[in-house]
């Protein structure tokens, strides 16, 4: 219950478009960010000169939110380009990471952002998996582990932990989903529970879960692996809702903005460690005070106490996207 407090009524934003310094000479990666949170981070990053490469799979949507980016009067302006991606259909990531690196030869933070919510059950990926699991896991999965030699490179030449993987949670972990995060019998075919809620909370618990084992493999380059929960925000997922939950909760939703400085802290804020890998972050910039203890210990193996449920959802996932992954 105090999770779900603290995350109603959070203390103010410390990174914020007013004390973000210069991202001139940076390269950042915020897929979904064509709208909600994602577009509100594009723009502060653009308007502290980064340049920032929104993926997604709606060009005429992205196309508009170019054109809403660099309209934008600021001093020290950056650049917004595209990636089309759509993280439902494996066979989209390589190409999209060959036109990054046909352009680029740096990385500084890949923002996970994009994420599809509450559809219905049965629902299914190009590739025939649980639409929640599909895009949110297996899509951000495949996408990160294309892009970790240039962010291991881009670290070499880097502040330590500067370079940043970006997952994305929801606080509805806090409420639903099966004991540990994630239940590694729903994975298979005809397995998959008919809760869409469920569903979704399984796929968040995912994203954590999936930052914490990409932090066992690149902690050691200096590349930060973090998870962060944007807050409750009134964004287009909400729109699936009944009547009555909006009613509830409508009173203490924020803007999307205040999601893009949730995302800004976690992304940038020198305050973030690198011993801090595999944590999980929450409005407006800071830990989670109370994790999900039964999800902590999935991140350990058996030896360390724990599971090991982190370990075979990772095999899993690297099992289901080696198709796709080009090498």
């Amino acid at each position: 219950m105090r999770a779900i407090i603290t995350q109603l009524r959070p203390p103010k934003p410390t990174l914020t478009e007013e004390n973000v310094g210069s991202l001139k000479g940076k390269v950042f990666i915020v897929t979904g960010g064509n709208q909600g949170v994602g577009l509100e981070l594009v723009k502060i990053l653009y308007a502290k000169g980064g340049t920032v490469y929104i993926a997604g799979r709606s060009p005429t949507r992205i196309a508009a939110a170019v054109e809403t980016v660099n309209s934008i009067q600021t001093p020290t302006p950056g650049h917004v380009k595209t990636l089309a991606l759509d993280l439902g259909d494996l066979t989209t990531t390589q190409p999209c990471v060959s036109a990054f690196l046909a352009q680029e030869s740096r990385l500084d933070v890949l923002w996970l952002n994009a994420a599809v919510a509450q559809l219905p059950a049965g629902t299914t990926t190009a590739q025939g998996h649980e639409v929640h699991m599909g895009t949110n896991c297996l899509g951000a999965f495949l996408l990160t582990k294309l892009l970790l030699p240039v962010l291991v490179r881009t670290a070499k030449t880097s502040p330590k932990a500067s370079v940043r993987v970006v997952f994305t949670a929801s606080g509805i972990i806090d409420l639903n989903g099966p004991p540990g995060g994630i239940s590694l019998a729903e994975l298979a075919p005809g397995h998959y529970s008919q809760d869409r809620a469920h569903n979704y909370s399984v796929s968040k618990a995912g994203n954590w879960i999936l930052s914490s084992e990409f932090d066992k493999w690149v902690r050691g380059d200096g590349v930060l692996c973090v998870t962060q929960n944007p807050g409750v925000l009134k964004t287009t997922g909400w729109g699936v809702m009944s009547w009555a939950t909006q009613l509830l909760f409508s009173p203490l939703m924020h803007p999307p903005k205040m999601g893009a400085y949730t995302e800004l802290w976690t992304g940038l804020s020198p305050d973030v460690k690198i011993e801090d890998g595999g944590r999980l972050a929450t409005a407006w910039g800071r830990w989670h005070p109370s994790p999900r203890r039964d999800i902590l210990k999935s991140m350990k193996t058996k030896a360390e106490g724990g599971t090991g449920v982190a370990a075979q959802f990772w095999d899993w996932c690297e099992t289901q996207t080696k198709p796709y992954a080009g090498v």
